[in-house]
């Protein structure tokens, strides 16, 4: 079985009743619950409790309570809304009776109205881009260790400005990366959509990292984790198994926490969706002592 397909099979979810779905976490060499995982599923079972001539055009996301590998996933949707032009979901993502995950998903008939968008400035090609993986299996040949495990990563990614792990820098908060499944995955707008989700949840903070020389796996970081993440989408036909460029920017950190916005365009120049998330970026108490003077 492809990595691909094992991905795609492990998003999927159970019906058990008319509002009520179970899917099982990711099974990641880590045994972290990736959050885009947990998005996709929601909105998955959001998605199916709504007739289909409404188009999902945004989601805003809480993480609430750390996920637990290897146990079921019970996904709870409460049909707040049925209107004429909008259908509002909520669902619940429920471990050992509590809840990990809220999701608030708004579908929308569409109607015709004014259109412009903020076009994406000139970014370097995926061809013209080292593979991340390439520059990750470069850089542990340096180190002397064993190629990292990214078998699981459904997705080939090229970073613009990638940092340095060996010698981190402060960078421009401002970055981006190219990315597209690594096997066609067919012409289901719905998965497009769902895996155009999923990966959202890659990258993103870690923009609000980059003016303080910091990578996500830093020792001076105590925590790293998303708390809230939104998605509004913008267009209905699109493929992520075709490369599609992620801009993210990384516009505060404080209070132990950052705040970073993203945009997703095709290759030729549409903007698919808008991304934003706010993090928890804890230090650990040496670093904090550091920060303040002590």
């Amino acid at each position: 079985m492809s990595n691909v397909k094992a991905i795609l099979d492990g998003l999927e979810i159970e019906r058990l009743d008319n509002l009520l779905f179970r899917g099982d976490p990711n099974e990641w060499p880590n045994k972290h619950v990736f959050g885009g995982h947990v998005i996709a599923q929601a909105m998955d079972a959001a998605t199916q409790t709504v007739d289909p001539e409404f188009r999902l055009h945004s989601l805003h996301n809480y993480f609430i309570r750390p996920g637990i590998a290897g146990q079921p996933i019970i996904y709870d949707v409460d049909p707040i809304r049925d209107g004429r032009s909008f259908v509002t979901r909520r669902v619940n993502a429920i471990q050992n009776g509590q809840a990990i995950f809220t999701l608030a998903a708004s579908f929308h008939v569409g109607e015709v109205g004014m259109e412009h968008q903020i076009d994406l400035s000139d970014v370097p090609g995926p061809d013209d881009l080292e593979s991340d993986e390439a520059y990750y299996e470069r850089v542990m040949k340096e180190l002397g260790k064993s190629r990292p495990n990214s078998a699981f990563l459904p997705v080939e990614m090229r970073s613009i400005d990638r940092m340095d792990i060996l010698k981190p820098e402060p960078k421009d908060p401002v970055t981006g990366f190219w990315f597209k499944m690594k096997e066609p995955i067919g012409d289901e707008q719905l998965l497009h959509d769902r895996l155009l989700a999923y990966v959202s949840d890659f990258g993103l903070i870690s923009a609000s990292m980059r003016p303080h020389a910091i990578i996500p796996r830093d020792k001076r970081l105590k925590t790293v984790a998303s708390l809230d993440h939104a998605i509004w989408f913008h267009r209905e036909n699109f493929r992520v198994d075709d490369w599609v460029f992620y801009k993210t920017e990384g516009y505060w950190s404080g209070k132990g926490r950052a705040l970073a916005r993203g945009a997703l365009y095709a290759r030729d120049g549409r903007l698919l969706a808008s991304t934003s998330q706010e993090g928890l970026l804890r230090l650990t108490n040496e670093e904090k002592e550091k920060l303040s003077g002590k």
